[in-house]
């Protein structure tokens, strides 16, 4: 059994911002659940600084929550990440994770997690079990 480092790390707020991403259209031609739209879609951008800072490297997969649900994510890289917060791709796990009335912008909190990245039939999957 592999150690799981994960569990000992900070969680920490951030506030994040909803964006369009030119290249998500690529991966949606090939739907949403291609590998390609989830790979341009499930991520979390960070600025580099910010992630260092919290303990977190390019690549990492983090767990996102906010307004009672989460999602796990593979965090990047860019400098268009506000300083202490973070850019996700308008798709489902932007909209799984919003109330609607803050849709471009809300808070969340990100921690290490194990494991891979939410599947889009993950998120339907908890969506219909709720009714």
């Amino acid at each position: 059994m592999p150690l799981q480092f994960a569990k000992y790390l900070k969680k920490f707020e951030v506030e994040v911002v909803v964006a369009r991403i030119s290249f998500q259209s690529e991966g949606v031609d090939r739907g949403k659940f291609s590998e390609d739209y989830v790979e341009s879609s499930a991520v979390i951008y960070v600025d580099e600084e910010f992630a260092k800072k919290n303990g977190l490297k390019e690549g990492s997969i983090v767990k996102i929550t906010a307004n009672g649900r989460s999602v796990k994510l593979k965090l990047l890289y860019t400098d268009a990440a506000p300083e202490n917060g973070a850019v996700i791709p308008n798709s489902i796990y932007a909209s799984y994770l919003t109330d609607f009335e803050n849709f471009k912008k809300f808070k969340a909190t990100v921690e290490l997690a194990d494991g891979e990245v939410t599947k889009p039939d993950e998120i339907i999957t908890i969506i219909k079990e709720r009714g």
